[in-house]
Parts: C-alpha cells; structure tokens; sequence
C-alpha cells in the first residue's frame, strides 16, 4: 500500500465523521507517521512502503507532501477524494479508524512537538540534510509506547 492511499482513506475519515478541524498537510504527515508506527509495533508489518524522512517540522512522507503542497497551510480539500474508492481491508480499515481518532482532534502544531520528543526524529532529523528515519526505529519507540499503553490500546483495536 502506498502512503497516499492512507491520506486518503484519512480525508474520507474526515469528511464522513467530522473529525474535528480539517487536515493540513503538516497535520496529515504526523498521522501517517503515528499510523505506521503503531502498525509496525503492532503487527510487526509495515502499514504503507513509502519511507518517513526527518524534516524541520517532524516525520513527513515526500510523496504525500508533494501531493498535497499545493495546499500550503490550508486544509487539504475534500476533492482529492474525488476518485477515492475505499479498498481497504476491514481490518486495515478498522486500524486507520483507531488512528484518526487518536490523532484527528489534537491540533497540528501540537503533533509537531509531540514528534519532535520521539528518539526516532531526535536521532535523525539534520538542519544540513534529509535523513531518512529507520523503520526498524520508528518500530522500537512505538513498540516501547505499547508497553506504556498496551491495555488502552489493544481494547481500542479490538485485540
């Protein structure tokens, strides 16, 4: 699966259940970041391919900025779902769900700190260059959330 597929699926979220204030790019790149890693702690597979850099303002996914950067700061538009069809597994689906509503209602710039504290940014992220962020990292600090969190989180996936 590709990233972008997960920031639609998010947007759809988002138009169908009103999830709070509307999803900026910046927003949108720390909810694909949290997705992958809580699904890499989880089942210990990757959620989407695409790789997670360290950038000035947290974990961004290239593919998904560039997609949506015409947006600036805006709100990312309802029309990107224009040509969405929804094919994702239940269970993908259910997971996706969990997600945004752990993350959809906490504002952007709150998220941005929040990764900034995560070792898998601290340890990566460069103001000279782009680092690329180890999913092999993101795994263990989310695997170490888990062990912090697991009963919270296991009743809300179902598990």
């Amino acid at each position: 699966m590709k990233a972008l597929d997960v920031a639609r699926h998010f947007l759809f979220l988002a138009r169908s259940f009103d999830g709070g204030d509307t999803i900026s790019n910046l927003k949108m790149q720390k909810m694909l970041y949290y997705a992958q890693g809580w699904h890499l702690a989880l089942t210990s597979k990757e959620l989407f391919d695409d790789e997670i850099e360290a950038w000035q303002y947290g974990p961004v996914v290239k593919s998904v900025y560039d997609e949506f950067r015409k947006y600036g700061k805006n709100s990312i538009d309802f029309s990107e779902l224009d040509s969405y069809k929804q094919s994702l597994s239940d269970e993908t689906a259910e997971f996706l769900a969990f997600i945004f509503d752990e993350t959809s209602r906490i504002p952007a710039w709150v998220l941005v700190e929040r990764t900034h504290q995560h070792k898998p940014y601290i340890d990566n992220y460069s103001q000279i260059k782009t680092n690329i962020i180890p999913k092999n990292e993101i795994k263990a600090f989310f695997n170490e959330q888990i062990l912090q969190r697991s009963d919270e989180v296991r009743k809300g996936l179902g598990l």
